[in-house]
């Protein structure tokens, strides 16, 4: 997936709306928050935090390489309609590629289980 401007979140009212709004998962690296847009066919956007609390700023920038490294590799398996905001964690400063990679996929799968159990709840009704 490229990641293009569309697919980004910049403004603080959004990211402020993805925290408040939508569900959050923590990882031991990261902490993945999700929320789902209204609208059909409305492409995913993504977010990364990473304070000052994680490092000076050549770390904090070298993990959202990584980061958005990671989403262009596995930002398909997403899908569509989503707001996702990543925020590194302290001691994602000082974890590896594959770590925040292995962190990613393990708290987006989580998040995909959840929410088809909540699309069966819902034909259930």
């Amino acid at each position: 997936m490229q990641l293009q401007r569309r697919h980004t979140i910049k403004r603080a009212g959004e990211f402020a709306y993805v925290k408040a709004e939508g569900r959050s998962r923590v990882g031991r690296y990261i902490v993945l928050n999700t929320a789902r847009r209204t609208g059909e066919g409305e492409h995913s956007r993504f977010g990364i935090i990473a304070t000052k609390r994680v490092g000076g700023a050549v770390v904090r920038n070298r993990q959202r390489r990584r980061i958005r490294e990671i989403l262009r590799a596995h930002g398909d398996a997403i899908g569509e309609g989503l707001d996702v905001v990543i925020v590194v964690k302290v001691a994602g400063g000082a974890a590896n590629y594959k770590e925040l990679e292995d962190d990613f996929l393990r708290l987006m799968r989580r998040e995909k289980n959840q929410e088809k159990r909540r699309g069966d709840e819902e034909d259930h009704d």
